[in-house]
């Protein structure tokens, strides 16, 4: 049996030692899909152990549990060494690692691939030993989303539309959340947009008085955020028809006001043509000469032959 006596036989130290062993082994036997670090592709991040600061260190090594893939061990570190002894790696991963005095682990330009569990095991030089492990988890930076229409309707007095916030690119887990400030506060409106949260499509219809208003789609992981806003009236007038944009009763007043407007226009076309006619009977009743065509009869406001009492002015005005 190993030694089982504290690495400095103080009782201090040993308390010391026990209590970090203890929340070294719950962690160690919780599961690992729970990220202790989140980064974005491209960043650095920095493994920092409690273990090395305790006395009687003999030795920490570091591993590498990537998803799906078989344990890579990275480097051993011994306080008193010259220098940390890092294992056979990948080339693509040699320039990436590197360990800091305290043996903490700094992995720089981070990829989708080095995601998975990280290790770190410490001997004493009692015998006991501690681990202390880190879950890292990736994401890409998000790229910026657009709102497409997918469909555009509308009836009596409403516009119904069919969103979907798009991201361009992306297949890794999103969050997405659908605002609007602009939105009245009936519950029915409310649950339409509690309802598409997390979700990249949204149905609404809304009366057309209350479009005068903006949508907001946000898109966010851990590590990013983007959102995107649509002006709602925009796209109703965009998609929808005159016809869907205006009610009925309104129609129906453009269609009498153009009938009233074709009637008057009639009436007074045909009332020209009947003054013209006038004065060219009159015109010819001179021509001919005698009272009875007309021969000193000047012409009326309606274009009829009336008696002049000078016929002489009559023929100088060409009636």
């Amino acid at each position: 049996m190993g030694d089982e006596r504290a690495p400095m036989g103080d009782a201090g130290r040993a308390f010391s030692l026990d209590n970090a062993y203890l929340r070294s082994s719950q962690a160690a036997r919780d599961p690992s899909s729970s990220c202790t670090l989140t980064r974005a592709v491209g960043a650095s991040a920095q493994l920092q152990l409690n273990s090395t600061s305790l006395p009687d260190v003999r030795e920490t090594e570091w591993a590498w549990d990537p998803d799906n893939r078989t344990q890579q061990l990275l480097v051993s570190w011994k306080p008193n060494g010259p220098r940390p002894e890092w294992y056979d790696l990948d080339r693509e991963y040699k320039a990436k690692f590197k360990l800091t005095e305290k043996a903490f682990l700094v992995i720089e330009n981070l990829t989708v691939q080095m995601s998975g569990r990280y290790t770190a095991k410490t001997k004493f030089k009692s015998g006991k030993s501690l681990e202390e492990a880190f879950r890292l988890c990736l994401y890409e930076p998000i790229p910026h989303p657009q709102i497409q229409v997918h469909s555009s309707s509308s009836t009596m007095g409403q516009c119904n539309v069919s969103l979907e916030c798009a991201v361009p690119g992306t297949t890794g887990d999103l969050t997405v959340t659908w605002l609007s400030k602009d939105f009245p506060e009936e519950p029915e409106q409310r649950g339409v947009l509690e309802s598409a949260t997390s979700s990249r499509h949204l149905s609404l219809s809304l009366p057309w008085d209350q479009l005068d208003g903006h949508l907001t789609c946000v898109v966010s992981n851990p590590v990013d955020r983007k959102n995107v806003t649509l002006h709602l009236e925009s796209v109703c007038l965009r998609r929808g028809s005159l016809q869907s944009k205006w009610p009925v009763w309104s129609w129906v007043l453009v269609l009498v006001v153009l009938m009233v407007s074709l009637g008057a226009g009639m009436w007074t076309w045909r009332k020209r043509r009947k003054m013209e006619a006038g004065r060219g009977r009159c015109r010819a009743g001179r021509a001919g000469g005698g009272a009875a065509a007309g021969v000193g009869m000047p012409c009326g406001k309606t274009g009829q032959c009336r008696p002049e009492k000078h016929p002489g002015k009559a023929r100088a005005r060409g009636c």
